[in-house]
């Protein structure tokens, strides 16, 4: 029987798909400070992401101009968790190119709805107080924005995350109102939306935050050579608007005799500086 697999189709599939889904899906943890590398981790491995909170004062005609650095830079321990995605290819999928793009979509929706569980795990009452707002009927003349943005305004780089719904308010209505990009209602790293915000604290709707309150890493995933070389496929691809780098691998099991595949990524989460750089919505 001829072998009718494939691989050129599934590295494209899955190459282009994460593209756009993870990257369209994630787009939300543009807001954060990030520190994604295809550097080799293990689980529950710890990055020092460091964050610079301060700086010396600007001189007015100096006298000494080699003064030292007074630049105030401290650290975020993110523990790192092997985040995986599995799926099962059958030869129907194989052999008809949409079902794959279809199946490949649906893993990456789910590994990005993962991610992004992990990624606002720190978003807590305990980390940043109490909720800024406690409605979601938040519109343009509401004035919940002007709150929200006033208990983040010591940050040039404020963004506003909510749910669909408040969202669905702020989207304009005309050609003359605003757009939700950059600079949105004075949010210079812009408006987004999440369709969930399970693992954060109960209830949240949203937050303004600074991209210095949370701290989110990624790696690639330590694989045994051993286990590695039985692989049909091993590769990877970084999305190009996170720099998030991700890793997918296609092996033939003996046990269920199908084709299985895997999307992974080490990846994990921690609160950076905590006060003042995020409101919640809840």
């Amino acid at each position: 029987m001829a072998n009718v697999f494939d691989s050129g189709l599934v590295v494209a599939t899955i190459s282009q798909q994460a593209q756009t889904v993870l990257a369209n899906r994630l787009a939300p943890m543009r807001v954060f400070t990030t520190d994604f590398s295809n550097e080799v981790r293990k689980p529950k491995e710890t990055l020092q992401v460091p964050i610079v909170s301060a700086t010396s004062a600007t001189a007015t005609n100096p006298t000494n101009f080699e003064p030292g650095s007074d630049v105030t830079v401290g650290k975020a321990t993110v523990t790192l968790d092997h985040i995986v995605q599995f799926f099962g290819i059958s030869q129907a999928d194989l052999a008809q190119g949409h079902r794959l793009e279809n199946l490949v979509r649906i893993n990456l929706q789910a590994l990005a709805d993962k991610l992004w569980s992990v990624a606002i795990t720190p978003i807590t009452t305990v980390n940043f107080g109490a909720a800024t707002v406690t409605t979601t009927n938040i519109t343009p003349g509401s004035g919940h924005l002007a709150q929200l943005w006033s208990a983040v305004s010591k940050s040039d780089r404020k963004a506003l995350v909510v749910n669909p719904n408040i969202y669905a308010n702020l989207i304009p209505t005309a050609t003359t109102n605003i757009t939700l990009g950059n600079g949105a209602y004075g949010f210079e790293n812009g408006v987004y939306y999440a369709s969930s915000f399970s693992g954060a604290v109960a209830g949240l709707d949203g937050f303004a935050v600074s991209p210095e309150a949370v701290v989110v890493a990624s790696a690639a995933p330590a694989i045994d050579p051993a286990v590695s070389s039985q692989f049909q496929i091993s590769e990877s691809v970084t999305l190009d608007q996170l720099g998030m780098t991700v890793a997918y691998n296609v092996w033939g099991s003996t046990n269920n005799r199908q084709v299985n595949a895997s999307i992974e990524v080490m990846f994990g989460s921690a609160a950076g500086l905590t006060s003042g750089t995020a409101a919640l919505i809840i």
